[in-house]
């Protein structure tokens, strides 16, 4: 489960690094439709933007999978390794119950949306719910990729603590 995991996750950052190509070349593409044959295409901001919602929701849990997001290394780096296992457990599954709850509540605005038939207020008349429903999808596998980093920096832990440790 956890290889599957790792596939679908390394498939969505891989599907975010592909939109913000696409978004790269469309908006090249928008300026010089606009600015060279005054004929813009009016389209390519809309997407943009959902491409820019798409992008983080998609890479999130493989960056934190990777070990490559944002630390605070000044306060990480004064404490004992012990201390930072500990830290990154407390951290981690406080991760995940707030992103449970996102996951939650993102999935029910999303299922309202889609029952309500909402549409987008802007140049393409899209259903909503497909511009939102990438934020209780990619909350889930942060979700549970927390979970993960939690239940290997508790085993990290354990293992230190059978050890004779560090001390805190």
């Amino acid at each position: 489960m956890g290889r599957l995991l790792d596939k679908v996750m390394e498939g969505f950052a891989w599907f975010a690094g592909l939109l913000m190509l696409f978004a790269l070349i469309t908006v090249c593409v928008d300026v010089v439709m606009r600015y060279f044959f005054n004929n813009p295409t009016g389209w390519v901001l809309q997407f943009s933007e959902y491409i820019l919602l798409y992008i983080p929701f998609l890479a999130a849990a493989y960056v934190l999978k990777e070990e490559s997001h944002i630390k605070i290394d000044i306060v990480l780096n004064r404490l004992s390794e012990k201390a930072q296992t500990l830290m990154n457990v407390v951290t981690s599954t406080l991760g995940f119950f707030i992103l449970a709850v996102l996951t939650y509540y993102g999935a029910l605005i999303t299922f309202d949306y889609y029952q309500r038939k909402v549409p987008t207020i802007e140049y393409l008349k899209i259903p909503e719910y497909l511009v939102i429903i990438v934020i209780p999808i990619g909350c889930f596998l942060f979700s549970i990729q927390f979970i993960r980093r939690a239940h290997k920096y508790y085993r990290i832990l354990r293992a230190r603590n059978r050890e004779g440790g560090i001390d805190l």
